[in-house]
């Protein structure tokens, strides 16, 4: 009986040992990217409750979650997706920008290469102005190991924010690739940052986009 207390005892500790070297990957520390410029790009606070598909937790993340069936979307296709619209507050007396957000869970996520992540799309319209397509990655790693260690810890150990835009698995930057009407040439690039939820209240996201005028043409 000591013999199978042991046993157990010496399998559950390994379990732990094994995940938190895995979530302490020092991998995670070397991914981010540098965060725009305030001055330039002030970042645009969102709340992303309402969407359909894939819920994006960690389990979604690595692919092995169960479908929520009150938001999934139907089609076996889009089961890895998650979409939805969101309304990105302006300055006051100015409309704010409504926006599509397409998030599909990354196929090269992997818990050793440090890697949560989703493809993010954007399409962003200015009402009488114009609009922004960007393409992003999200990688949730690090918020996913502070999240871990804070519950076997039972402390609240998560920090205020956490940058998620991180350089693409693949070949591929975090930029604006597209754009219309009075923004018509501009590119840029777009970075996102991730609240953790406390009690059910404050923000969730926010969305940072530095546009670039396109080059003024010789005469």
């Amino acid at each position: 009986m000591m013999r199978v207390l042991v046993g157990v005892l010496g399998f559950l500790f390994g379990v732990i040992a094994g995940v938190a070297l895995l979530l302490g990957n020092p991998l995670a520390y070397f991914r981010g990217l540098p965060p725009l410029p305030p001055d330039l790009a002030p970042a645009k606070s969102y709340r992303w409750d309402d969407y359909r598909g894939m819920r994006g937790g960690v389990a979604d993340l690595l692919g092995i979650a169960g479908r929520d069936a009150g938001v999934a979307l139907m089609d076996p296709a889009l089961q890895r997706v998650r979409a939805g619209i969101v309304v990105l507050p302006a300055g006051e007396g100015t409309p704010a920008a409504l926006a599509l957000k397409v998030s599909a869970i990354a196929e090269e996520n992997s818990l050793w290469r440090a890697e949560l992540g989703t493809h993010d799309y954007w399409s962003i319209t200015w009402p009488g102005e114009g609009g922004v397509f960007a393409n992003a990655y999200s990688n949730q790693w690090t918020l996913a190991r502070d999240s871990f260690f804070a519950l076997v810890l039972g402390n609240d150990s998560l920090a205020a924010a956490y940058p998620v835009t991180a350089p693409p698995p693949a070949a591929g930057v975090a930029a604006v690739t597209g754009a219309t009407g009075r923004y018509a040439g501009f590119t840029g690039e777009i970075r996102e940052t991730l609240y953790p939820a406390k009690d059910g209240r404050g923000v969730d996201w926010a969305v940072s986009i530095k546009v670039n005028p396109p080059p003024v043409a010789p005469r």
